[in-house]
């Protein structure tokens, strides 16, 4: 949704389905004036999700992720702090159990694990020194499915290998010529998607604060 007020209708409207056929139903509205994670496309996601499994992602969305566990603990009556969450994740619980799932499921968890393979890792740098105000989560979103990481209509073929990864987020300050992301392609990138990648990396002089969790509808 464009707007607060428009994604906290759809809320609304979600959650009294839910209601309305006997389920517990919690909606989070969340701040896309960027990416709640670094990455950007399937492979790279994976990776990432594993990196926050094994405690070792970035603060915010590790912090975001227990949060959002702590939600749906609560939806099964089940009551813990999100710190204690994050416990799970740093004592290798939750990774445990998402390897036996996946193995449940007869996958391979060495694929799993195997790094992201493209022909090209271009890195784009800052164009200015300051501190990163937004990174437009449809712009970057439309941006990667340019690369082949989504699809335009259902035939299109997909990538599962392209993407992006952000080295900088909203509120990290960043010196020109600084990485701020880096684009992985089985494509050639041309300068002008380069150019057009750095349009959309808003930088500015003002320290920034960005809380992903704008709203809880219950």
């Amino acid at each position: 949704m464009k707007t607060v007020d428009e994604a906290r209708e759809l809320a609304q409207t979600m959650v009294e389905l839910g209601k309305a056929v006997g389920r517990k139903t919690v909606a989070v509205i969340t701040d896309m004036s960027q990416p709640l994670g670094r990455a950007i496309g399937n492979r790279l996601e994976i990776l990432e999700a594993l990196e926050i499994l094994q405690g070792q992602g970035r603060q915010d969305i590790t912090h975001f992720i227990c949060e959002l566990a702590q939600i749906m603990l609560g939806l099964a009556n089940v009551n813990k702090t999100v710190e204690e969450v994050r416990q799970h994740l740093e004592n290798g619980h939750a990774l445990a159990k998402f390897e036996e799932m996946v193995q449940a499921q007869g996958g391979d968890l060495e694929d799993l694990y195997r790094p992201v393979n493209v022909a090209h890792v271009v890195e784009i740098p800052a164009q200015e020194t300051g501190v990163i105000s937004a990174l437009p989560a449809m712009e970057f979103g439309l941006y990667a499915m340019r690369l082949g990481a989504g699809r335009a209509v259902k035939s299109d073929a997909l990538d599962y290998e392209t993407g992006i990864v952000f080295e900088k987020k909203v509120g990290d300050s960043v010196q020109k010529g600084e990485i701020v992301a880096k684009v992985y392609t089985n494509g050639k990138i041309s300068p002008q998607l380069v150019t057009d990648f750095q349009k959309y990396v808003k930088i500015n002089d003002r320290m920034q604060s960005l809380r992903e969790i704008i709203e809880i509808i219950s």
